[in-house]
């Protein structure tokens, strides 16, 4: 079982901690009485949605071995107008830069990565659509789906 705590820390601000210590602040626009002093929760999702995907890609790549000197996740999503204002689309770029990395390799790792072993997009793409890309070196190519 997964579990989080989550401490008000006055105003609209909350800090959430894992079981290992590890914590994330949150808090509310000025408009809701916060402070700007963390991530919005929905903010956090596509982060959620980002890292969970971008760990996933990198531990199938590394047993490819797929040697990259970086990666880089955007996530940007769209939400609906009436509340719940939850996410009804979301697009994720990974960005890679290297030598020789097969676009078609890294397709194949994102495949598994999105469609089978990160939570995140599995739990996620059950109420929103959710849209991928690969760059390689600043050259797009187009994800493929299964």
């Amino acid at each position: 079982m997964s579990q989080v705590n989550i401490t008000w820390e006055g105003k609209m601000k909350f800090v959430g901690a894992d079981d290992s210590g590890n914590k994330v602040s949150m808090d509310a626009a000025p408009i809701y009485g916060g402070e700007n002093q963390g991530v919005r929760p929905m903010e956090l999702m596509l982060m959620s949605l980002g890292g969970c995907t971008g760990i996933e890609l990198g531990h199938i790549l590394n047993k490819m071995r797929i040697v990259y000197d970086r990666l880089d996740i955007e996530v940007s999503g769209n939400r609906v107008e009436e509340h719940p204002k939850v996410f009804s689309n979301i697009h994720v770029v990974y960005r890679l830069s290297g030598e020789n990395i097969p676009a078609d390799k890294v397709n194949k790792a994102l495949q598994m990565a999105e469609q089978v072993y990160c939570s995140a997009s599995n739990m996620i793409k059950k109420v929103a659509e959710i849209t991928y890309s690969i760059e390689i070196n600043g050259i797009v190519h187009k994800y493929e789906e299964n």
